[in-house]
């Protein structure tokens, strides 16, 4: 429906358009001219064809269903009503317009995108400049033109004031062209006027503005939830402070996302009962189209691909998590030989590893300070979130540290752990050594920790999503999944994907499939730019 009703709005705003081309019936204007001077009949004339320009523009947001659009259109149609008439006694044209009233009213149901609120500053901004603009290019142009073009010489005095009235779409009748280029230069001016109407005219449709605002309530239910039905190491990071929450009517079953380039991403799969994952799903689509906000979800588990599907969303596989089952790990045997020197060599130097437990003493956390301060001034290196966590010490003061110490004292390696929520499964979050840290301390730091967790029971460990990691045998990826793939591994020089991989390769017994979750394939490149803007770690609430 809304397809259709944009294209009458197109096609209206190109009839107005087409209706100041030429000139009016000459029965029409005669008996126009009995009532209107001439000069208003021009800036009808004038006005129509803005009017034109505004339906045009209008009808891209009309397609999208924004409620402003429709209540811009209908005003204007309304005007264009009254310009058609006083421009020619155009009835024809008037009663399309009216015509057109009538349909975006008797559609009015189907307009439920808003947009946010109009500020004064951007749509000035947005007009000073382009204003500025467009009589900077007609001055100069006309200063620059040579006498043949319009027949005489262009002073400043001259060239300002005819750029004005050119922009003013009243005209000036004493500029006649007289060559091509002349003709062309006249209309270049009004191209010029339209496009900055149309760039000051954006800010009414921005989609709403996201306000980070999370009440406490929320968060506890959230953890309540994911006491009861959390499914990954991922979960944890939902209850993080950068996280909203959307839940359903009966709030058992929640998404925590976050908005950035006008997308909500949400990570991983929604929180609750597998009964109301998919309505969920669907109430998020809709409150997020409401907003004229994109939607996606980040590293998803393959458990609810086909409610994804049914609801019309596409899957792209981005990596796979290494699991380590930890029943089986030991140093024994010639599958771990490696591993095996490596800690031998270790501790024959004096590296010990040692745990800290919560609340972790003020010293500890300065000796992890040195290390992840020396760390972030590796190259690629830096603090992010929405996924992992970041350096703070109120939030590792909470969460269980290891370190690896030489044999001075000095602390080289460390990583902190934290909860997940699958059943028998211990994760980290922050991993992170110094720049001079010998070759295989993190292989050392691991190996200990996992032996560490055996110890306690824990069946296995998960180190985190590996990207593009490439395909399983038994996977059937689309077209646009084999593409990106192709893609990364050619620019492995620039992501160095294959590091990471082949760092978690020399320990995992297991790799499980993550997926991003998105509408269409034009929209990739958004999303691509919307993880970017949620895994800042500088944000603000108006994001």
């Amino acid at each position: 429906m809304l397809s259709l009703v944009a294209l009458c709005t197109a096609g209206s705003g190109l009839l107005n358009v087409y209706s100041v081309i030429g000139e009016g019936l000459a029965t029409r204007t005669r008996l126009l001219e009995k009532i209107f001077p001439l000069e208003f009949q021009d800036f009808s004339r004038s006005l129509t064809l803005l009017v034109g320009f505004v339906l045009v523009v209008s009808s891209i947001n009309i397609y999208r269903g924004k409620r402003r659009a429709l209540r811009l259109v209908v005003a204007v149609s309304t005007m264009s009503i009254v310009f058609h008439l006083t421009k020619g006694l155009d009835y024809e044209e008037a009663f399309v317009s009216l015509t057109l009233i009538t349909i975006l009213l008797l559609t009015r149901k189907y307009f439920n995108v808003r947009s946010s609120t109009p500020s004064f500053a951007p749509a000035a901004i947005r007009a000073a400049a382009g204003f500025l603009l467009v009589l900077c290019y007609g001055v100069a142009g006309f200063l620059l033109l040579e006498e043949r073009e319009f027949g005489f010489n262009f002073h400043l005095a001259d060239a300002l004031k005819h750029t004005l009235l050119v922009r003013s779409l009243v005209g000036d009748p004493k500029l006649a062209p007289q060559t091509g280029y002349a003709y062309w230069f006249g209309n270049s001016v009004y191209l010029m006027t339209f496009m900055a109407i149309a760039y000051a005219g954006l800010a009414l449709f921005r989609p709403i503005v996201y306000r980070y605002r999370t009440l406490p309530l929320e968060r506890l239910r959230a953890a309540d939830l994911l006491s009861q039905y959390g499914r990954s190491s991922l979960d944890f990071f939902k209850l993080w402070p950068d996280k909203s929450y959307y839940s359903n009517d009966e709030d058992s079953c929640l998404i925590a996302y976050r908005v950035g380039n006008n997308y909500a991403v949400a990570l991983s799969d929604p929180i609750g009962s597998e009964a109301k994952v998919e309505e969920t799903v669907r109430g998020f689509m809709e409150f997020c189209y409401g907003n004229d906000w994109g939607v996606a979800f980040h590293q998803v588990l393959p458990d609810f691909l086909p409610i994804y599907e049914r609801v019309g969303l596409r899957h792209l596989k981005i990596g796979d998590e290494a699991i380590v089952h930890l029943a089986s790990f030991d140093l024994e045997g010639t599958a771990r030989r490696n591993l095996r020197k490596t800690v031998r060599r270790f501790e024959t130097n004096g590296y010990t590893m040692r745990e800290y437990l919560p609340p972790i003493p003020d010293e500890i956390l300065l000796q992890a300070r040195s290390v992840s301060d020396d760390w972030l001034h590796l190259p690629g290196r830096r603090e992010r979130q929405f996924s992992l966590g970041r350096f703070d010490e109120d939030y590792l003061r909470t969460t269980p540290i290891y370190l690896v110490i030489d044999a001075s004292g000095k602390t080289v390696a460390f990583v902190n752990a934290v909860k997940s929520y699958r059943q028998g499964e211990a994760t980290v979050d922050l991993m992170r050594h110094r720049g001079d840290a010998p070759n295989g301390t993190m292989d050392y730091l691991f190996t200990k920790l996992f032996l560490d967790c055996k110890a306690r029971r824990f069946q296995q460990f998960s180190l985190g999503m590996a990207p593009f990691d490439g395909f399983r045998k038994s996977e059937h990826p689309a077209a646009e999944e084999r593409a990106i793939d192709y893609l990364m591994r050619h620019l492995n020089f620039v992501f160095s994907y294959s590091g990471l991989h082949h760092f978690k390769a020399k320990f995992a017994d297991a790799w499980e499939p993550r997926y991003l979750i998105y509408q269409n394939v034009l929209a990739l490149p958004q999303v691509a730019l919307a993880l970017v803007k949620v895994s800042e770690l500088r944000w603000t609430k108006d994001d």
